[in-house]
């Protein structure tokens, strides 16, 4: 009952955050705008980030223990937030972003006192213990999901469904592991996405009228993924291996480092917007948004499930790790093909 009564009591202040910040993002002027690479109709609110934040700050004010690391990620979340709200209004330069970023991560990684500082035994020689270098990895490992999100946000629906994958599949590996005490953190925010996901898919298209997620939303979603993959597997009693967290996200991450892979042997900025993202890919080759959104949601499903199954039957976590980087090199050298085929 308390969980039923959670979720809905998050979805509540999600709808009503999206309908009381639609009109003060039109009249201030928070909107997506059509371009050369954003081929929508209309002015389109950047509000879903934000009404997702405000319900998970609500629901989590309401019903989770007030610990210091709930409030160190809820105040780091709240400038991630203001931070991707000044991007989406005033397109922000990528090093004032990174700058920000690296703030937000300082907060988590010194307010709590917490970093990652055990990748398990990816080498069957015990686990891989990061000892001072641990603090650098945090860096790192926050800076690249943050912007994984954020760089897969390309058609209707995707960092939404992608989100959703990776706070469910964290959800059931809390479960399995019987750590009930976490289930409520992935369920609040897989919970305040759903009205975001509605509103932006136009599933209800005489209610709600499409926002989109911005660049406030994609990162704040990255945030809680590391934040999430970090609680639960850094410390004595961790919920699941560190090789798992590949796997739960693994179409943002592949899709960053094949991206930034080949911009860089091009000689170009890593950071350099382009439409060779997989989406853009499979609808070069004829997918729709809405094929294409299945398609790679499907492909996210599939690979969390390799995870938790990995995790379920105790997979070396060295096993694990190859198949993964295997699927990965195939992942590049395919996109990387078929980019070059369907060059627009």
């Amino acid at each position: 009952m308390y969980i039923l009564v959670t979720a809905f009591t998050t979805f509540c202040f999600a709808i009503l955050a999206i309908k009381l910040f639609k009109p003060v993002a039109i009249e201030v002027g928070l909107v997506d705008k059509p371009n050369e690479r954003k081929h929508h109709a209309g002015h389109i609110p950047l509000i879903g980030g934000i009404s997702i934040y405000v319900a998970v700050l609500a629901a989590s004010l309401l019903w989770l223990p007030n610990t210091l690391e709930l409030r160190m990620y809820l105040i780091a979340s709240a400038m991630m937030v203001f931070i991707g709200a000044l991007d989406d209004k005033f397109d922000l330069r990528v090093r004032i972003r990174i700058v920000g970023q690296i703030i937000v991560a300082s907060l988590m990684i010194y307010g709590v006192g917490d970093s990652i500082s055990n990748l398990g035994n990816l080498f069957r020689l015990g686990d891989v213990e990061l000892g001072p270098f641990g603090v650098i990895f945090t860096y790192l490992a926050i800076i690249v999901v943050i912007n994984a999100y954020n760089m897969v946000d390309g058609i209707d629906g995707l960092v939404g469904m992608l989100s959703l994958n990776t706070f469910s599949a964290i959800a059931i590996l809390f479960l399995m592991s019987g750590s009930q005490g976490y289930l409520s953190y992935p369920l609040i925010l897989a919970t305040a996405t759903l009205p975001y996901l509605i509103f932006n898919l136009g599933l209800f298209k005489k209610l709600t009228k499409k926002i989109f997620m911005g660049d406030a939303g994609s990162m704040f979603i990255g945030l809680s993924v590391i934040w999430l993959l970090s609680m639960g597997t850094q410390g004595e009693n961790a919920s699941f291996r560190p090789v798992t967290a590949l796997w739960i996200c693994a179409i943002p991450l592949m899709d960053m480092l094949a991206i930034v892979y080949r911009r860089v042997k091009k000689g170009k900025s890593p950071f350099k917007p382009d439409r060779d993202h997989l989406h853009h890919i499979l609808q070069r080759a004829g997918l729709s948004s809405e094929q294409t959104l299945v398609f790679i949601s499907f492909f996210a499903v599939l690979m969390s499930l390799i995870g938790l199954l990995g995790e379920y039957f105790e997979i070396a976590e060295s096993t694990s790790l190859l198949l993964f980087i295997l699927i990965f090199v195939l992942y590049n050298k395919y996109a990387r093909h078929f980019s070059w085929k369907y060059v627009e």
